[in-house]
């Protein structure tokens, strides 16, 4: 996958609806449903972050406040953490108090819809977030997660600010064959559950600034800070060699193998699936464009894949 050319595709519209009054949460649901958006429905702020962490979603709209749900702290919730910031958030307001506007903005809203609700104007608004959504993020199809436009501009912020920085690209060795034995739909779990052992590494081990990027196929990015980044590399691999063997049958579970062609077209034994890492940070090095960065994690992420197994190998070089 190449990282500065690479495409994208827009993602699904997943709209997750936080209402406190019946007949508004009711109105809005079924205005939404009938426009073909994926419609969920909670009733709670704790019920809907619960509910943001087992699914994905596009948009947010929420009560500013009501019983038990805070749009504000839902906003800020958003805001603070990697896997959830892509999301759009707006707020029902009641029309009586503007200064609400300007507090939901502040807190991390991207838009607000008064009470009473006009239809049209509430499809206008959701539209509207949903194609900024779609031009800033520009999510893999399959993941959600933020695309190759994405971290680009995010590597190029934190390259132009000078903080910290800790990159790790992602690959699975023997991924072709594994998709040509198996099939392209067990395949895409794989990537899912690649995407999912990265995210809880990330959550664990790493910042609530750390940045996420699914850039194609089998390929992810990862952006942390040089004393998280080996912890976080090495839980990676931990959990994805403890739970590969799950998605092969137990015949080649038991013999470790599957007998497939290679890339030459040769039958020969194709060892279980694993990962290879290349980390490259700014601790001794100081990059000045994307290119340098992304040029030395890839480079060792090559050289990891030549060492057999599940690795991260890291850069040590100084300037």
């Amino acid at each position: 996958m190449d990282l500065i050319n690479g495409s994208y595709e827009s993602s699904q519209s997943n709209i997750l609806i936080v209402i406190h009054d019946d007949e508004i949460r009711d109105f809005i649901s079924a205005l939404l449903t009938g426009e073909n958006y994926n419609v969920k429905v909670c009733f709670t702020q704790t019920e809907a972050l619960s509910l943001l962490k087992k699914e994905q979603f596009n948009l947010i709209i929420s009560d500013f406040q009501a019983f038990y749900i805070n749009g504000i702290e839902i906003c800020k919730q958003l805001r603070s953490n990697f896997r959830f910031r892509h999301i759009s958030a707006i707020l029902v307001i009641d029309k009586k108090n503007p200064l609400d506007k300007m507090k939901g903005i502040f807190s991390g809203a991207d838009d607000y819809i008064e009470i009473p609700i006009d239809a049209g104007e509430l499809l206008v608004r959701v539209k509207a977030s949903l194609v900024r959504l779609g031009r800033d993020l520009e999510a893999n199809a399959l993941t959600k997660l933020p695309g190759n436009v994405s971290l680009l501009k995010e590597l190029d912020s934190r390259i132009k600010s000078g903080v910290p920085l800790a990159i790790g690209y992602l690959d699975l060795n023997k991924f072709k064959e594994f998709n040509d034995c198996y099939g392209f739909e067990k395949g895409d779990q794989i990537i899912h559950h690649t995407a999912s052992i990265i995210i809880n590494s990330l959550e664990k081990f790493g910042n609530s600034t750390d940045f996420l990027s699914h850039i194609g196929g089998d390929d992810f990015v990862l952006i942390s800070t040089p004393e998280c980044i080996e912890k976080i590399s090495q839980e990676i691999v931990i959990e994805f060699d403890k739970s590969i063997g799950s998605f092969y049958n137990e015949n080649d579970r038991e013999k470790g193998y599957i007998t497939a062609k290679n890339r030459r077209g040769d039958l020969c034994r194709i060892p279980l699936l694993s990962v290879s890492i290349g980390i490259a940070t700014n601790e001794h090095i100081r990059f000045s464009h994307i290119g340098e960065v992304i040029q030395v994690a890839t480079e060792l992420k090559s050289y990891a894949k030549t060492l057999g197994g599940s690795v991260f190998v890291k850069d040590r070089r100084k300037d």
